[in-house]
């Protein structure tokens, strides 16, 4: 392997599943407006636009948006959460296996999320996955978010140029892969809305076990 490639992470979906958090911080929020909670599963479909898109497509989906609101719910919001990051999150199996390969490959390996500074690191720094990364970029990080690839080139800013591969789980992540001609690898359980065959990708994992001889096969390939 002549060059260290650059693995970027996507977080939510692809790292950890958060949904169950993100659910209960949800619910909170519909508590205090007397509306009926909602089940996991409906609020996987609002994640990886960001937190202000989750929480509008959250209120839309449960009675409407409230005029001139939207604000002060985001807030409510983000208080709870922020304060209950790990509760009820999980790393997926074999994460910090297939993390400390790649590391070991040599290569590098950066976060790339629509999640917040202050949740990512909670949740990063919690599950000790922090220490596999050197390259971050969040969604407050810049004035864009993705599928904008200068989320990419923010995230990669310190690394030497060499191989781009893209980890993550959703339409969302297919179209920054390509936006920044990185070589797309799909998990298959995150939080995806659309068919596995609809999403463009180099190849499709199930497993995180399944990334090492993936990503091997891509610089084999010369992608």
């Amino acid at each position: 392997m002549s060059s260290e490639p650059n693995i970027i992470f996507d977080l939510d979906g692809t790292l950890v599943d958060s949904a169950p958090s993100l659910c209960k911080a949800g619910n909170f929020l519909l508590s205090k407006l007397d509306r009926p909670k909602i089940d996991v599963e409906t609020y996987k479909t609002f994640i990886g636009k960001g937190l202000l898109k989750q929480i509008e497509q959250l209120l839309v989906h449960t009675g409407g948006l409230p005029i001139g609101e939207l604000d002060q719910h985001f807030k409510l919001f983000c208080d709870f959460y922020n304060s209950n990051a790990l509760k009820s999150t999980s790393v997926y199996e074999g994460v910090h296996d297939a993390l400390k390969s790649l590391k070991s490959m040599p290569s590098k390996l950066a976060i790339c999320t629509q999640k917040m500074e202050k949740p990512a690191r909670a949740v990063l720094g919690g599950f000790d996955l922090d220490q596999y990364f050197d390259g971050f970029s969040f969604g407050d990080s810049l004035s864009v978010m993705k599928p904008n690839p200068k989320m990419v080139t923010y995230s990669t800013r310190s690394f030497k140029k060499g191989p781009l591969i893209y980890v993550g789980d959703s339409e969302i992540d297919a179209v920054t892969a390509q936006n920044a001609g990185a070589t797309f690898l799909l998990f298959s359980g995150g939080y995806r809305t659309s068919s596995i065959e609809e999403i463009d990708c180099y190849a499709v994992f199930d497993s995180h076990a399944e990334l090492l001889p993936l990503v091997e096969k891509i610089l084999t390939d010369g992608i």
